[in-house]
């Protein structure tokens, strides 16, 4: 099973059949089950929290049709009173620890209309950080998140990362060989994507050098 995971992982889709679950099955569960009303999911950047925000988003459009994505990185003051609720009963708001405070208090009035309407709606957030340990957000807005279910992204572990990052190699045809990818996991970020992100930085480097993928070379682009 977590070999087809990692065949899966690189499909361009986001679906969760294409998201490995190891140590993070209760997460998943929740989500593709839709059984909280409010659900949080932090952990650090590119462990495959926005994935999931729109397998969810994906899977609630296919369900029910009514079902929008939002990335704070990208939002203007008065975009989230803009969100028709009766329209989208669904909505993921990925990174909410980088809203702004005229956002976090928009965000916070969501959470209110939905609640002391009894409304219908399911609301997903993400987060970079625990937000326990943010001094930026809000204490009213933690409590509205925490009233919800909370869960903790866990990252893979290095055999995994191994794997998917040879089956990423062969299928992107990248020649790197057992050793350099060990090299890579014991001296850089054990996080998928910024190992994939060094991968391919080294091997456009090897290929403008016409040479093979080396650790000296490894080194250079760290």
């Amino acid at each position: 099973m977590i070999q087809q995971q990692l065949l899966d992982l690189f499909n361009r889709e986001y679906e969760f059949n294409s998201f490995i679950a190891n140590g993070n099955e209760i997460s998943v569960a929740n989500l593709q089950g839709f059984s909280s009303q409010f659900t949080h999911l932090y952990g650090e950047h590119l462990t495959g929290k926005t994935h999931l925000l729109k397998a969810w988003i994906n899977l609630a459009n296919h369900k029910y049709q009514s079902a929008l994505y939002l990335d704070a990185t990208t939002l203007r003051n008065g975009d989230l009173r803009g969100v028709d609720l009766n329209l989208f009963r669904f909505i993921a708001l990925d990174n909410i620890d980088l809203l702004n405070d005229e956002l976090q208090i928009e965000l916070f009035d969501v959470f209110n209309h939905i609640k002391l309407a009894n409304r219908d709606n399911y609301l997903l957030t993400s987060s970079t950080v625990n937000l326990n340990h943010s001094t930026l957000l809000r204490i009213d807005l933690k409590t509205r998140i925490h009233s919800g279910m909370v869960f903790a992204l866990k990252s893979l572990t290095e055999d995994e990362l191994f794997h998917a990052l040879t089956i990423y190699a062969n299928r992107e045809g990248i020649k790197i060989g057992a050793t350099e990818l060990k090299y890579l996991l014991t001296h850089y970020a054990r996080n998928l994507g910024k190992l994939i992100e060094l991968i391919n930085q080294v091997s456009q480097a090897a290929t403008m050098q016409k040479k093979p993928i080396t650790i000296p070379l490894i080194k250079h682009s760290m």
